[in-house]
């Protein structure tokens, strides 16, 4: 027997609408009154964050002109019922559990000092398990880029193999904060590597436009001298 698609954000309901996100392979499935709530900008704020957590709160009808980070409607078209249990999850409350920490970190608009000690307290191999599968379930860029963030701040060389992998990927869309994670994971001279050339590119535009500069802060800048790559700091 097929088992019955749950709307994405009560969590509760049978889905049975398909509402356009930003990602294409990923719209919303939700059932009637959550799709109601999600057009008004009226979502509770346990269905705010339960949306925040599979399409990152960066989406339009999820952003932070209508929504706070614990899920409070700022612009509300309709009246929004908050009762205990249609609250969003604390990081206090869920700390210690991997998953729902790996959802709270998705949920915030950066990864901040706090998550990252949440984080950090968590086996390593789990978490980079955990964080990997999170990258390859979802189309969501903010989503996939979050996994990255959190490689970079928290996994550190345990993740050197799975960045290397990224890397060769050359996923544009990804280079920046993959920067930040080749920086933390790998030795210095292979996790420029892959940035050579885009350097090399941006420097000869700089050099013609000198309003042009690269991506600040980047984490290999103290290599970068105007003529080009040194391993050593400037």
């Amino acid at each position: 027997m097929e088992k019955t698609a749950l709307c994405e954000a009560c969590q509760k309901n049978e889905m049975n609408v398909v509402e356009a996100s930003n990602e294409p392979k990923q719209p919303y499935h939700l059932c009637h009154p959550c799709h109601e709530r999600l057009l008004t900008y009226s979502l509770r704020p346990i269905e705010w964050y339960n949306l925040a957590v599979l399409h990152s709160p960066k989406q339009f009808l999820l952003h932070d002109d209508f929504y706070g980070e614990d899920g409070q409607a700022f612009l509300a078209e309709d009246d929004v019922v908050v009762t205990k249990r249609g609250k969003a999850p604390t990081l206090q409350a869920i700390r210690h559990d991997l998953t729902p920490l790996l959802d709270f970190s998705i949920t915030r608009w950066f990864l901040e000092d706090d998550v990252i000690d949440a984080l950090k307290q968590h086996d390593q191999q789990k978490l980079l398990d955990a964080v990997q599968s999170r990258f390859d379930e979802t189309h969501h860029v903010e989503v996939k880029s979050r996994m990255i963030e959190i490689t970079a701040g928290v996994l550190g060389t345990s993740a050197a193999g799975w960045v290397r992998e990224l890397l060769d990927q050359a996923d544009e869309e990804f280079l920046y904060p993959l920067s930040w994670a080749a920086a933390s994971s790998l030795p210095v001279d292979e996790g420029l590597q892959p940035y050579s050339r885009e350097i090399e590119i941006r420097q000869r535009k700089r050099k013609a436009d000198r309003s042009f500069y690269l991506p600040a802060p980047f984490p290999f800048s103290q290599y970068i001298g105007l003529d080009g790559i040194s391993l050593h700091p400037f």
